[in-house]
Order: C-alpha cells, then structure tokens, then sequence
C-alpha cells in the first residue's frame, strides 16, 4: 500500500487511540460502568438486536431496487449477503470504505459484463442513505432546535452537524449541474473530490429515468433509520433502571447529531468519538451520568458488532458465482481501475 494511502488509517488509529484514552482514563468512570452492566434488561438488548437486523435486511433490498433498475440479478438472498460481508469489513478494516470495496468487488463478480453498473449502484446506494439521513435529521433538529441551541457545546455540535450537510448538499448540487450541462469534459482534474464528482454524476445521469425506483429506495431508507433509532433507543432502555437514565425523547434528539458526526471518518468506525459525543450531549442537556451515557454508546455499538460477525460468518461460508481469489490490495486494484474508466468516458463525452 502507498504511503499516501497509509496516513490517512493511521491518523484514525491515532485519533480513536486518544479519544479512548480521554474516555475511560477514569478509574471511578470505568468502575461505575463495570457496575452499571449488572442492572443491563437482556431482553431490551435483544430487542435491539432484532431492530438492527431489520435495518439491514432493508439495506439489502434497497441495494437489490437499485441493482435490477440495471438489470443486474443477483438475488435477494445473493445482495444481503454481500451487504452483511460489507458491514463485516467496514468494522475491521482500516479506513471507511473497505467493506465497500469488497461488497463492489464481489458483485463485479456476480456481473464480469456490468461492471461500471455495479460500481454505479452502489456510490447512489450511498447517496439514498446520506440523502435520507439528512432529511430525518434536519427535521428532528427543526423541531429541538431550541434545546440544541442552549449551551456552547451543544451549539458547536449542531453547527458541525449542520456544516456537514452543508458540504454534501453543495457536492450533491455540484454533481447535479455537471450531470444536466454535461460538464464532465470541463471539470478540472485538480479540484477536491474531482474523481467522487464524475461518479455521483454518472451515477446521476444513469438512474435520472429511474425517479420511481429513487423514491422506493428513499423511503425504504427512511424505514431503515428508524430501525437505526430504535436499535440505540433500546439499548438506552436496557439501563432504564439506573437513575439518570435517558428515554426515547433524549436519545432521539441526540442520535442525528451523533450519527452524522461519527459518518466523518475521523475515528475507526467512529469508535471513541461515538461515545465522547453521546457523553457530552446527554450529559449536558439532560444529566445523564457521563459513565452511564457512555455505556449506552458502547452498548448500541455492541449490537453493530455482533451484527458484524454474524456478516464474517457469512464471508467464511460465501462461494462466488466466478471463483477466484485476491488479495485486498488487488481487489482494490480492479475497484479502481473502474473508476477510472467511468473518469476516462466523462472526460470524452462517452458515458
């Protein structure tokens, strides 16, 4: 791997390194959640886990919407598997994409003569969830605003939050014109994110008659956040006997605002600063005991985790339709070189 490609997992292992160190340098904080975990209601957990395996069974048919628009057949059964060893490696690789990288590898397997298509389907299946997060928590934040807005530190976060859509609105824009005018050809390599800008408005200019199929899956995305929500509001209610304990109202006003930050890849897989900003906002506007806000972000991530491994398992048992096998670095290769195939059409006019 080039040392370019190398700084950027190796400052999120820096980063999750302090922030964990920052959280749990308390002897009595650690002591408290030790105890705190013997009042945990197991059936609240495994309440939990359920919601959060609905959440990924409608991130597979939202997938599966996206790829028969191509006709790509993979199979329902085929597309969740895929999207579980994608969840899998996004926890255990360095970086944020590399479940992602090996879900497209897979698939380009599934469909050798739809390759670009593939690839595709999957950088709009990341635009539908951005897309759909947004809007659930723009309106949860229209309606706490006020509560959001009382102290510097809960108004810092929103401001971030807010800043952060900011940003995929403006490239959601951006990519919006480019696809319309046909711009591609006139974009200049140099600019931040050139090559991510050419794939959204490919992929634009490749659903733009699918308007029905974007609105399944939009909605079908919305449906999958609020299984999300569940998932960590009943991993909230697990502790609901312990006394600052926070309900559906705080959990719902603050997982926006978590989840959003968290999509930054500043940490692996957000651990560290997950629980650093459940801590803070939870705390701040409604008391919470930091130990206890903290044990609830470790216990919504716990359920992530075993979901996790239930995706390993099914990588140990998963059989290619075309056999063969590669190391990451060389899956990443043939990734990449897709990608530079759909810049090369763009930049000649021949998508």
């Amino acid at each position: 791997m080039k040392l370019k490609k190398l700084i950027m997992p190796l400052l999120q292992v820096a980063v999750t390194v302090l922030l964990l160190l920052w959280i749990f340098h308390d002897p009595q904080k650690r002591h408290q959640m030790a105890s705190a975990l013997q009042y945990a209601n197991s059936w609240w957990l495994l309440l939990g886990f359920i919601f959060f395996g609905f959440t990924q069974i409608i991130l597979g048919a939202r997938w599966y919407l996206l790829l028969k628009v191509q006709k790509i057949e993979m199979g329902k059964m085929r597309t969740f598997q895929l999207v579980m060893i994608g969840m899998f490696f996004n926890l255990f690789l360095l970086g944020s994409t590399g479940g992602d990288l090996l879900k497209t590898f897979y698939a380009m397997k599934e469909a050798p003569q739809q390759k670009t298509g593939v690839f595709l389907s999957i950088v709009i299946d990341r635009l539908v969830g951005l897309f759909s997060a947004m809007m659930i928590s723009l309106f949860i934040c229209f309606f706490s605003f006020s509560e959001l807005w009382k102290t510097p530190v809960t108004r810092g976060l929103l401001t971030t939050m807010l800043a952060v859509f900011g940003g995929f609105t403006v490239a959601l824009i951006m990519s919006l014109i480019i696809n319309s005018l046909h711009l591609w050809k006139r974009l200049p390599h140099w600019i931040p994110g050139h090559r991510f800008l050419v794939d959204i408005a490919t992929a634009f200019s490749l659903y733009a008659s699918s308007t029905y199929v974007l609105f399944k899956t939009v909605l079908l995305s919305l449906f999958s956040n609020v299984f999300l929500f569940a998932s960590a509001i009943c991993a909230a209610y697990s502790f609901a006997s312990l006394p600052g304990a926070p309900g559906a109202g705080p959990m719902i006003v603050v997982l926006p605002i978590v989840n959003t930050i968290t999509a930054i890849p500043v940490s692996l897989s957000g651990i560290g600063l997950r629980e650093g900003l459940f801590e803070t906002l939870l705390n701040t506007l409604y008391g919470t005991p930091q130990s206890l806000a903290v044990l609830i972000s470790l216990t919504s991530f716990f359920l992530w985790v075993l979901w996790s491994f239930v995706g390993g398992v099914i990588y140990l048992f998963y059989k290619p339709s075309r056999g063969g096998s590669l190391s990451f670095h060389e899956m990443a290769g043939q990734v990449e070189s897709i990608e530079e195939v759909i810049e090369e059409k763009a930049d000649y006019g021949n998508h």
